[in-house]
């Protein structure tokens, strides 16, 4: 493995935030978080695309003052992409045995890819 590479083994839901998060790819104008594709937005993955210069802003009251914010603003997730065996359920890596897992980041390329084995009915 390349010192360019954030390689990462083994489906782990506690971690898939901070994964999606350090595995995020951009171009300064566009950026879309590392989540898998077949992912939705819950508790624990938060798919996302955000475009710089798209905030929403926000006045609160923090201490009897108030607090102007600025927070990137999620567009529309570009990625969905969501399968299953035929007569079979839809992939949800939380409700199945997960055999191999896989994320890996090239950041010399900045390529992100990822495998996945679940068990198949015939597995166990």
């Amino acid at each position: 493995m390349s010192t360019w590479t954030l390689a990462y083994e083994g489906f782990d839901p506690r971690e898939e935030r901070l994964r999606e998060t350090l595995c995020a790819l951009g171009n300064g104008y566009f950026a879309t978080r590392g989540a898998a594709p077949e992912t939705a937005a819950d508790d624990v993955h938060y798919p996302g695309t955000y475009v710089a210069g798209c905030y929403n802003r926000l006045v609160s009251q923090v201490g009897g003052r108030e607090v102007e914010n600025e927070d990137l603003v999620n567009v529309p997730n570009w990625l969905p992409l969501s399968f299953r065996p035929e007569d079979g359920d839809w992939l949800d890596l939380r409700a199945t045995e997960v055999l191999d897992y896989r994320q890996e980041l090239d950041l010399r390329r900045g390529v992100l890819t990822g495998s996945c084995a679940p068990a198949t009915r015939g597995d166990g």
